[in-house]
């Protein structure tokens, strides 16, 4: 799975009428890391006024999205910040904007703009990055397969050695982006001994 989401992102502030509105985000891969994010967040600011959110999180498989108002009237808050993660085509990454209220209440119209605002000015100060999945085996091979496989990762900048042991076979570790490993899986296995998955992890592309 490719996928755009948060590399970096700094805390933006902005004033709309006497209230303050403080945005944050963050990558998040699972609904469990979205949660404990929003948490902090709301944790630092636990004298706000509101601490509202959103979330989408999945891995390519199934998709989970979730977002809340936090007090504010129904659909002024969350989906607004969840609509600004649909606009950037966002994935695996949580949104919190927090409110100060300054005494002006700004309406229906006025608490989505505002809230919009806020998560879009978060997006835009951050820097985003496209991450994709990848797969990460074992292998065990003969010294003259090895170099095989050697010359082929050298030829594909989708293969990631990550470790080597020579003993009487060589055994090694290697990461593949998703997007070849369907063809180039069956080379590494024509020329391994024996060969198991490990897990998935990413890579920032």
């Amino acid at each position: 799975m490719k996928y755009l989401s948060i590399k970096d992102s700094k805390e933006i502030s902005i004033n709309i009428e006497r209230s303050i509105f403080i945005g944050n985000a963050q990558k998040v891969n699972t609904i469990e890391e979205a949660q404990n994010y929003i948490k902090y967040i709301t944790q630092k600011y636990n004298n706000a006024t509101h601490n509202c959110w959103a979330y989408k999180v999945g891995d390519g498989n199934q998709e989970f999205f979730h977002y809340s108002d936090n007090g504010e009237p129904s659909g002024t808050a969350g989906k607004p910040i969840y609509g600004i993660i649909e606009k950037y085509n966002l994935f695996n990454v949580a949104i919190v904007v927090t409110r100060y209220f300054g005494g002006v209440k700004l309406g229906i119209r006025g608490l989505i703009d505002a809230y919009s605002s806020c998560a879009e000015e978060v997006v835009k100060n951050s820097r985003l990055t496209k991450f994709e999945t990848t797969f990460i085996f074992e292998v065990r091979c003969s010294y003259s397969n090895y170099s095989q496989i050697l010359r082929l990762i050298s030829q594909e900048s989708g293969i990631y050695l990550l470790f080597q042991e020579f003993l009487e076979d060589v055994f090694f570790r290697i990461e593949i982006i998703e997007s070849i490993k369907e063809r180039v899986l069956p080379i590494i296995e024509n020329n391994s001994q024996e060969i198991t998955f490990i897990g998935t992890s990413e890579r920032e592309l």
